[in-house]
């Protein structure tokens, strides 16, 4: 866009430059030969009055006084009465000339050469060639400040947008006084607010049928079980049974397919990621906060250790556990990576009582008043979970899978 602007404000320039400079051109050249013609008919009317000054005196008309008139770049020609010629100066014929009368007999001829003529408009069209050119380097300094101010609105966007399509939802989109990028801004902070709203209700669903379809199945198939294996039971009833189980199972089976298949299409880009720089990442979003609230905010020394997360979901996480550490902890809040026995994490520490029970912190559909519940649905839609640890600090923890192994919900 910027270069766009910079290329259509100079061609404009130049096009206006180009048609002024040739109509300038035309009239200073016929302005500067019209100039020349003066001087020289100036020079006739002044030769010819010298020359008629130099006969009544008697003295001979020589070509060194011819040419002390003429200059250097004009040529004075006398014939007398008697048709004698007497010429001075270095001037060619092929350009402007003037004749005129001398009083006492004969005729006087100035002439002026041709490239004269042209070198004299050369030096006057130069200045404005110069300022041609001044103006054009001017309108492309000009296009460019001004095409990167037109411009700086919509890349702020463009980041902002991409931003959102990452899936940070609670961006802060620019604001602008360009009444275009304005409405472009409302767009996407309306986009990013619905996208929101149906990616947490997408999780809220996630999480009931999780904890309200899963449990009722596992009991209901438990049951059935449990009746056919009673010896009370008659054969056919427990055959009919059996087939029972079979189609929960089948119902078991499609609720663990649409849970996982939500799980691996969560909105944001799945990128391959250090979990220091996770953890630093989150210090220096938190940093400011934390001066302002008197805590030290620390990033820990844990080895570096790398994890395929969404890491949009996994920003917001850690944002919600440093809040909660800065908010309800007391001390130095450190976060830092963690390693377990299947899974890799970021571990939100601080030097406060035990605000929750040691464990994981299941996400709850009616939701919960520790203040977690949102990351504990974000952390489960990931496929991991919130786990709190004594070591002896407390420690919140993000859990997230490692490739190739099932998550144990069990704390380090």
């Amino acid at each position: 866009m910027r270069e766009r602007l910079v290329v259509t404000l100079v061609s404009m320039t130049v096009g206006i430059l180009a048609v002024f400079g040739v109509v300038r051109a035309y009239s200073t050249a016929d302005l500067v030969r019209d100039q020349e013609r003066v001087s020289v008919q100036q020079t006739a009317d002044l030769a010819a009055v010298a020359i008629a000054a130099r006969l009544q005196s008697g003295a001979p008309v020589t070509p060194t006084f011819l040419a002390s008139m003429a200059g250097e770049d004009r040529r004075i020609t006398f014939v007398d009465g008697q048709d004698a010629r007497t010429s001075g100066g270095s001037a060619g014929s092929d350009g402007v000339d003037a004749r005129r009368a001398v009083e006492g007999g004969g005729r006087v001829t100035v002439s002026e050469s041709g490239s004269v003529q042209s070198e004299r408009v050369s030096d006057a069209l130069l200045p404005l060639v110069l300022l041609g050119l001044a103006l054009a380097a001017a309108a492309a300094v000009i296009g460019w400040l001004l095409a990167r101010l037109f411009a700086r609105p919509f890349r702020l966007l463009a980041d902002d947008a991409t931003r959102i399509g990452d899936g940070h939802f609670d961006v802060k989109v620019h604001h602008s006084s360009i009444s275009e990028a304005e409405d472009l801004g409302n767009a996407l902070r309306r986009a990013a607010s619905q996208l929101d709203t149906l990616v947490r209700r997408e999780r809220e669903l996630a999480t009931v049928a999780s904890h309200e379809l899963r449990t009722p199945i596992t009991a209901l198939r438990l049951s059935l079980e449990d009746l056919s294996l009673w010896p009370q039971t008659p054969a056919d009833v427990a055959e009919e049974l059996q087939r029972g189980l079979t189609e929960v199972d089948r119902l078991s089976d499609v609720v663990s397919t649409l849970l996982e298949s939500g799980d691996r299409s969560q909105l944001g880009a799945v990128s391959e990621v250090e979990l220091r720089e996770l953890a630093g990442d989150a210090v220096d979003r938190w940093a400011d906060r934390a001066r302002h609230l008197r805590r030290p905010l620390l990033l820990g020394s844990a080895a570096p250790l790398r994890a395929t997360v969404v890491r949009a979901s996994v920003d917001r996480i850690l944002d919600e556990l440093v809040e909660n550490a800065l908010l309800h902890g007391t001390g130095t809040v450190t976060v830092d990576a963690v390693v377990g026995h299947t899974y890799a994490g970021i571990g939100v520490s601080d030097e406060g009582a035990k605000a929750f029970q040691t464990g994981v912190l299941h996400a709850s559909p009616a939701g919960g008043s520790h203040g977690l519940t949102e990351a504990a649905v974000q952390a489960e839609s990931l496929g991991g979970f919130i786990s709190v640890i004594d070591v002896p600090e407390t420690r919140v923890v993000l859990a997230l899978p490692l490739p190739g192994r099932a998550t144990d919900h069990h704390p380090v």
